[in-house]
């Protein structure tokens, strides 16, 4: 059987947006692909998100379709643009999924991210230490010749948090990600050492959410929700499981996660009393 075409957020949201346009036209795929002078097979790839599309040819659809000009054919355009565009993470496309690589590259181009973590300091504020005791303790065997490269992966994602127009960070952590000794006490000391710092950065808010929190937001495991755009063209939920990560597209998914974030806010310290506690935790190493 012929290989599946790769697929994005990006070309799944285009392929959605085109979609619904061309529902809302009441125009079949057959008789769409003729004025687009395209197969309805080729407009299939695309709706599902398994064809990327010149930007010229992208224009071309809109029009038949009678986009009107404004937030949404300028977005629409903006991720075609981004969806063909390489990056540092192309370095490591022989140790990461493509699934991998296009976090990656959503990562970099995100606007706001919003990461809960019930177990782990976040990727992007992570030490080099304490990342490759994760690694260490969570790769497979068969896995184990790859860690330096996947350490070194973790540490280029960091880079978007110290570029001129860096993304909004925030970010929940449960208490037991910061008593959780990875690495031994020194690697854990310097990793809590490092969210004191980086809590500083006027666009990175850490909160944390106590064992004495009496109130339930709601969390069910790790997650991070990430908006591309001011105002929003993408918004995906990113969920950790134990072999990698879901992506979540649908509308419905992305309030319900949204909603728990805001909860979690709600309910979390402060971010001075949060600085607070990992002091202390410090402290207690």
């Amino acid at each position: 059987m012929p290989e599946e075409p790769p697929s994005s957020a990006r070309l799944r949201r285009i392929g959605r947006t085109l979609r619904e346009l061309r529902e809302a036209k009441r125009m079949t795929l057959k008789a769409a692909g003729h004025r687009v002078e395209r197969s309805s097979g080729s407009l299939s790839l695309i709706e599902n998100g398994l064809q990327p599309l010149r930007l010229r040819d992208l224009k071309h659809i809109l029009d038949v379709y009678g986009a009107p000009d404004g937030t949404l054919r300028v977005g629409l355009m903006e991720l075609a643009r981004q969806a063909r565009q390489t990056g540092w993470w192309t370095d490591f496309k022989d140790v990461l999924s493509p699934s991998g690589l296009d976090y990656a590259s959503l990562e970099y181009d995100a606007t706001l991210l919003d990461a809960i973590e019930t177990q782990f300091i976040p990727g992007l504020l992570q030490t080099e230490a304490y990342t490759r005791a994760v690694m260490e303790s969570s790769l497979v065997e068969r896995q184990i010749g790859k860690a330096d490269q996947l350490v070194a992966f973790r540490m280029a994602r960091q880079q978007i948090l110290r570029r001129p127009d860096p993304p909004q960070l925030r970010t929940i952590l449960d208490e037991a990600t910061l008593r959780r000794v990875r690495g031994g006490r020194e690697v854990m000391r310097a990793q809590l050492h490092q969210l004191l710092n980086e809590s500083q950065r006027d666009h990175i808010t850490l909160q944390v959410l106590p064992f004495s929190c009496m109130a339930d937001p709601g969390i069910n495991g790790a997650s991070t929700m990430l908006e591309i755009g001011r105002p929003s063209i993408l918004s995906a939920v990113l969920v950790d499981h134990l072999t990698g990560r879901l992506t979540l597209e649908d509308e419905a998914d992305l309030v319900r996660y949204r909603e728990t974030f805001e909860r979690a806010c709600a309910v979390a310290l402060s971010e001075t009393d949060s600085r607070t506690l990992i002091q202390r935790i410090i402290s207690e190493l």
